[in-house]
């Protein structure tokens, strides 16, 4: 049975509320996948997604990443979302859509990242996602993003297929606490 987006998120959204006693160490397994990945450990600048709570938790892994690399945090302006460099998670406040967004003033320009890590409600196995609906993601990809795309994600995100349209730009990677 082919799904919508909008039943997709609703779906997700639930399963999610149902699997959060896990998280903690299903986000411990991703981070160090993620820290161990061969093209993180050759990346230069990466670009991050602030986690909320039912996310796969990336608070721990910023704060491991700007040990060894730049790392760059999206803030939403109206329908735009750029990436600014921080130095320091301290360097991050809440904003839009109750996410922590940088403070900084140091944008980063787009041929200067090497990889983005990408949240999602929900992948399928050609890489596909569904993220929120706002498009924010895609429309950054569309702009010229020619480096890695990396997913996280709970394996119970996965789905059979998603239903993509022109917009949609599929990932080159996801890592879930399984794989």
């Amino acid at each position: 049975m082919l799904l919508d987006k909008a039943t997709i998120r609703q779906m997700m959204k639930t399963k999610r509320l149902q699997q959060m006693k896990a998280f903690s160490a299903y986000s411990s397994f991703i981070h160090y996948s993620v820290l161990n990945h061969p093209l993180i450990c050759r990346s230069s600048m990466i670009a991050c997604y602030v986690s909320l709570k039912d996310e796969v938790d990336t608070h721990q892994l910023i704060k491991a990443l700007l040990k060894e690399h730049r790392v760059c945090v999206p803030k939403v302006h109206d329908d735009t979302m750029d990436f600014y460099e921080i130095s320091s998670f301290n360097d991050l406040t809440e904003g839009h859509f109750h996410v922590l967004e940088p403070t900084t003033d140091l944008l980063v320009d787009i041929k200067n990242i090497d990889m983005m890590i990408v949240p999602m409600l929900a992948y399928d196995d050609q890489f596909n996602r569904v993220g929120y609906g706002k498009g924010y993601y895609d429309r950054y990809f569309a702009r010229g993003y020619q480096g890695y795309k990396l997913g996280l994600a709970y394996s119970f995100q996965h789905i059979d297929h998603i239903d993509y349209d022109q917009y949609d730009i599929p990932l080159d990677e996801i890592i879930t606490e399984k794989a």
